[in-house]
């Protein structure tokens, strides 16, 4: 029987995992780069940014541990080929084709060439340093059974240091005023804005397979089935706190330097200037620490989520290691690209995979009170449209007929369209699976009667 006071402790160790893994490239260079277009509005953008960065894994977190804990439990009322095909997606799409490349880039291009003379800012020094970054990740997830637990006692720690220190600064002594908020950030909507940047930190997606990584993680410390999953809620607090707190600190960084800021164009260069107009030579080194140690636990946590999981899938025939390596090998590859290239690539894909996931994780969290399937296959057809043309309002060719029809869905404009159409097909699922039971019923008591009126 495990005790309180090490119930307590392996609750913040995991806690502090999952907050380090959830903490990567697009948490550090994202809200700075929104405050600083924000201006004055910084609160609003930070709230809407909260909503999708914190509020969302969160909710993803619990909803997978009420469905079952795994991550393939989140799709299963769709259907459990829906769910297994979701959540393969969701692991490439999150690992190595854009996350964990995203992660190493931008390892790169903040913690080491900013330290480097222009004339080794060449290929052959950004492949040394992807191989280096990569090589540390595969040192501690070569070894499956304590892997985030290392990471929660020994990276963690070092990494809430730097950035603490850093956001203490920015209060204590902030770079400036915030000036007045961009003109086509006003257009658009501070709070939308704010909201659909926190899906580029791609957390959301991420909570569904790291709920998994932290149920695998608690049962190898004895934890097991309702006991593990109701850890996930006090584990689930520690990170979100933590998320929360680092997330307005940086947007207010970016704001605080917005009269300067505000000419940035690049989300790495602005992270840089915003931390170079804070604490000068001392703020870049932080920065690059907290980058190097931020980019590490996240891509440890991505290698080692995507690794078990398609261990699972293959059932063993491929070996643990091997998958860690050709992973490893596809995320190095395609993390040459760039973030920015890679920033561009997802945007489209975060339109479509965002909202199915927000609907699962909604649906889910409700799951007990639905009785029908057929209201989970309703809201995911039901949001289509809306995502459609979300997509379409991104290129200027369609960005017109895109915006006319967002104008005839309700909150269509402000980037929330699918969601009142997925709640409608829900609805519409609902009626109509509750037709069909009331239908078969009836059918199965004339049946009973047309049996019992027959001579004996």
């Amino acid at each position: 029987m495990m005790s309180e006071k090490s119930k307590l402790r392996d609750i913040f160790v995991v806690g502090m995992a999952l907050f380090a893994m959830f903490l990567g490239a697009a948490n550090i260079i994202f809200p700075p780069y929104l405050g600083a277009r924000a201006g004055s509005s910084w609160l609003i953008a930070c709230a809407g940014f909260t909503l999708t960065g914190t509020g969302l894994p969160l909710l993803g977190i619990l909803a997978t541990a009420k469905a079952g804990g795994q991550a393939n439990d989140i799709g299963k009322r769709v259907s459990p080929g829906f769910g297994i095909v979701l959540n393969t997606v969701l692991l490439i799409f999150i690992g190595p084709l854009f996350a964990i490349p995203r992660t190493a880039a931008t390892t790169i291009e903040l913690s080491l060439l900013p330290f480097l003379p222009e004339s080794l800012h060449t290929p052959w020094v950004r492949i040394g340093g992807l191989l280096i970054f990569f090589v540390i990740c595969i040192t501690f997830v070569m070894n499956p059974t304590n892997a985030l637990d290392r990471v929660g006692r020994f990276l963690t720690p070092l990494l809430v240091l730097f950035l603490l220190t850093l956001i203490v600064i920015s209060i204590v002594s902030p770079a400036g005023e915030p000036v007045a908020t961009l003109q086509d950030m006003m257009e658009k909507g501070v709070l939308n804005e704010g909201f659909t940047t926190g899906y580029q930190t791609m957390d959301a997606l991420a909570s569904i397979v790291f709920c998994t990584s932290m149920y695998m993680t608690l049962n190898a410390k004895g934890y097991v089935g309702a006991t593990a999953r109701r850890m996930m809620v006090p584990v689930s607090i520690i990170c979100g706190i933590g998320t929360a707190v680092v997330y307005g600190g940086f947007i207010w960084i970016g704001a605080s330097g917005s009269a300067v800021l505000q000419a940035y164009s690049e989300h790495t260069a602005l992270t840089v200037a915003a931390v170079n107009l804070l604490a000068g030579s001392v703020g870049r080194v932080m920065l690059a620490l907290i980058i190097f140690l931020a980019c590490c636990t996240t891509g440890i946590g991505l290698i080692f989520a995507a690794s078990g999981y398609f261990y699972e899938m293959f059932r063993g025939h491929i070996r643990y290691r091997a998958i860690v390596v050709i992973l490893t090998a596809v995320s190095f590859g395609l993390s040459i690209i760039g973030v920015n290239g890679m920033i561009r690539l997802a945007a489209p894909l975060l339109e479509i995979m965002y909202p199915v996931v927000i609907i699962l994780i909604i649906l889910n969290l409700f799951g007990s009170r639905i009785k029908y399937n057929y209201a989970y296959y309703g809201a995911l057809l039901g949001a289509v449209p809306a995502m459609i043309l979300n997509i379409l309002r991104m290129s200027n060719a369609t960005k017109d007929f895109a915006n006319a029809g967002l104008a005839c869905l309700p909150f269509g404009l402000a980037g929330f369209g699918a969601f009142p159409l997925a709640l409608a097909g829900a609805v519409i699922g609902s009626l109509i699976a509750w037709r069909l039971d009331c239908r078969g019923r009836l059918k199965s008591r004339l049946k009973v009667q047309k049996e019992s009126d027959l001579p004996a």
